[in-house]
């Protein structure tokens, strides 16, 4: 089975806007940089995924290992999908694999155990720590459903996917769930000392030291 990992990847000058308040627009660019390296490098390791493709505009960071296709602009996370939907090398796929760029706490196992055994018609959901967004999704075939990632995705896609698929999947997993978009987010995993390359740009930088003080 051919398994296509797809990160759509938001324009880095524009990342994570809802820590403006914590964080400085460089440090945003630079905490989204190295969250979405942290998750290349976990998924690198997954031997039984074909492909990683990034998605996003011109802005778009090249990262060893991957493939880019290049939006014109960022219009959104689901128009992402469905631009990347119509480059063959994603769409010959028996299955797509989403995950956001921006849960550095993912691992290897996470991903295994969310690509096991994939049927060739079915939908696997995993929600955020919330149990209100989706951050991982898979889709056998690509063109399962339609994404509805924003607000509520979770619940969307899984009415979505129990609509027109008898074989649909939760999978809760804490390093997938963990998500850094609210400085309560970016806090709390400061608290948790941990040896992805996220961590270590806060920590040597000061962020760690402020958030916490």
């Amino acid at each position: 089975m051919i398994i296509t990992a797809l990160v759509p990847v938001k324009n880095l000058d524009d990342a994570k806007s809802r820590l403006a308040n914590v964080l400085s627009a460089n440090e945003r660019r630079m905490l989204a940089d190295f969250m979405l390296s942290d998750v290349i490098e976990v998924i690198l390791k997954i031997s039984n995924i074909e492909r990683v493709f990034l998605v996003g505009d011109k802005q778009l960071p090249r990262k060893p290992g991957t493939f880019i296709i290049q939006e014109e602009f960022n219009n959104g996370y689901n128009e992402a999908i469905s631009f990347a939907l119509e480059d063959e090398r994603v769409a010959s796929s028996d299955a797509i694999l989403i995950l956001p760029s921006d849960i550095p706490l993912i691992t290897a196992e996470e991903i295994k155990n969310f690509i096991a055994n994939v049927p060739k018609d079915g939908v696997r959901i995993a929600p955020d720590r919330d149990q209100e967004g989706t951050n991982a999704l898979l889709l056998a075939p690509p063109t399962q459903i339609k994404t509805q990632f924003g607000k509520l995705s979770y619940s969307k896609h899984l009415e979505l996917a129990e609509k027109c698929c008898s074989n649909v999947k939760v999978i809760d997993s804490d390093g997938i769930a963990f998500d850094i978009d609210t400085p309560e987010d970016l806090r709390d995993f400061c608290e948790k000392i941990n040896f992805t390359e996220t961590y270590k740009f806060l920590k040597s930088s000061g962020i760690v030291a402020r958030l916490l003080s």
